[in-house]
């Protein structure tokens, strides 16, 4: 996005929620980079997942525009936001796909092996990475972060250290330090 796009969108972030011109403005602005984020998060889900790119960044949407009154800090908050609230829509959806009304006996799959070793993508799983990533965001928010972006958010480091705005080796600093602490809080 430009630098003049980056702007406009900080700008309409602090308006959105007074002016509906101003929010469809908005989603204008930010549906693509929600896209690309999404297709990102759908193409590392398992091979029969029914929830496409699209479905997911609506659902986001659903799920920002009840925020949309609150004072975002800056661009990089609500992308931040919107990868987390993404990250959530395929949780959900995976719980229900799973869900015993709807086949619950499925083949189980693993979550990102490089940072939830072991944890099986089923409802318990799923509960069990969140609480470790929550325990990690106790303890170094960035990290956390860092392991949103990358994760569920689809970003690579270059574009977490412009969003997070520090540098590339911060990131994989903090990318070397929630994978050790998550492997700490899993084997606990």
């Amino acid at each position: 996005m430009s630098k003049e796009g980056t702007g406009e969108v900080t700008g309409l972030l602090r308006v959105a929620g007074e002016d509906a011109t101003m929010a469809d403005r908005l989603w204008e602005l930010v549906y693509p980079e929600l896209r690309r984020r999404a297709a990102n998060l759908v193409r590392n889900e398992r091979s029969d997942h029914t929830l496409s790119a699209t479905a997911v960044v609506n659902e986001a949407f659903v799920r920002l525009s009840t925020r949309m009154a609150h004072e975002w800090e800056d661009r990089s908050h609500f992308y931040n936001t919107a990868s987390g609230i993404m990250r959530h829509v395929l949780i959900d959806h995976a719980r229900s796909h799973r869900a015993d009304k709807r086949g619950g006996g499925a083949a189980k799959q693993e979550l990102d092996e490089s940072v939830f070793p072991s944890v099986q993508a089923d409802d318990e799983g799923f509960q069990i990475a969140e609480r470790a990533l929550e325990r990690l965001a106790e303890e170094h928010e960035r990290a956390a972060l860092v392991v949103t972006l990358k994760v569920f958010g689809g970003l690579t480091i270059p574009e977490i250290a412009a969003e997070v705005k520090v540098a590339e080796r911060t990131v994989k600093n903090d990318w070397a330090l929630a994978r050790e602490r998550l492997g700490v809080f899993l084997a606990d």
